[in-house]
């Protein structure tokens, strides 16, 4: 069995507090985390009409996070990049990533806005024809440099400098073509979308698209699947809180996230057996707990159970 890596996914809310305070919160999260060993931290972009809601793009919380912390790789999940010019996104994350020992990521979503004012910043069309043209276009800055330079005076500072990671966002394996022709490494969610848990395993499909990244690239992609977790001392308590929580806000369950009930035990057997039957050995968390002193509890017995401060503890 190998080694299991664990980032953390962050949507930005928090319970009874305003939005500065929540990201004061969210600041606090991801300082822990770097501490206990956890491979990332990605924040999502979101245009929730909350008062609560604490930032909507998250790249000035990535700047913050990464100049705070020395190890976790910090990125968005994902930059809504049908709403941006590629032009923006390419030099805003390209000159974070130099500043910050190259460990910031660029998470590729193609979702849509959630407000009306929101959708109307779309620059050309409401479908997936936009995100196509988008993550061409980051393509063709980041990796045609010097032919940008000279034919079209376009510089992507810092020059020659290194590329963030690029990540695909998606909850099926049906984008690998994409992935493969733009350089994308891969994040598969079963978190968007309702009953997406145990199904669909598709590990011979994940294989075959390495392998044909390996041959048009020359390097295999990073792959890695996102998870939702309620967590709590007994299943049915997680499962109970999970439930309450989408009660308080009204939600339908079958319009909700999908999310697993676990204790950390379960988590960990959990994650075990995922490692096996999709194939993947990183694991992007998504707490659905909105108490920052409970979801920092969380992450300290989790870096245990899976012992990510190891090395520490023996150089102790």
């Amino acid at each position: 069995m190998k080694d299991i890596s664990i980032g953390l996914l962050e949507l930005g809310y928090r319970k009874n507090t305003n939005s500065l305070k929540a990201n004061e919160q969210i600041l606090t999260y991801a300082i822990k985390a770097d501490e206990l060993g956890f491979s990332r931290f990605w924040l999502a972009e979101h245009h929730a009409p909350k008062p609560s809601t604490s930032y909507t793009n998250p790249e000035i919380l990535i700047s913050l996070i990464a100049g705070m912390t020395d190890s976790i790789r910090v990125g968005s999940a994902g930059t809504l990049v049908k709403m941006y010019d590629a032009y923006h996104i390419a030099t805003n994350f390209k000159l974070i990533n130099n500043l910050f020992s190259n460990r910031v990521d660029l998470g590729l979503s193609k979702a849509n806005p959630s407000t009306e004012y929101t959708l109307n910043q779309l620059f050309d069309a409401k479908d997936n024809t936009l995100f196509s043209k988008k993550i061409r276009e980051l393509h063709t800055l980041f990796y045609n440099e010097k032919e940008n330079f000279e034919t079209q005076e376009i510089v992507i500072p810092p020059f020659n400098g290194s590329i963030p990671e690029q990540w695909y966002l998606s909850n099926s394996y049906r984008n690998f073509n994409d992935a493969i022709d733009y350089k994308l490494n891969y994040c598969r969610s079963i978190i968007h979308g309702y009953n997406l848990v145990d199904k669909d395993y598709n590990k011979q499909e994940l294989n075959h698209y390495r392998s044909l990244f390996f041959e048009r690239n020359g390097y295999y992609p990073k792959v890695c699947l996102a998870v939702g977790v309620s967590i709590d001392t007994t299943i049915e308590k997680a499962r109970k809180k999970y439930y309450d929580a989408l009660e308080s806000e009204n939600t339908n369950p079958r319009e909700a996230w999908s999310v697993i009930p676990v204790t950390i035990s379960s988590l960990q057997e959990t994650l075990y057996q995922y490692q096996e039957l999709y194939g993947i050995d990183e694991f992007i968390l998504l707490d659905t707990d909105l108490n920052n002193d409970k979801r920092i509890e969380n992450i300290e017995q989790i870096s245990l159970k899976f012992h990510f401060q190891k090395e520490l503890i023996h150089e102790n």
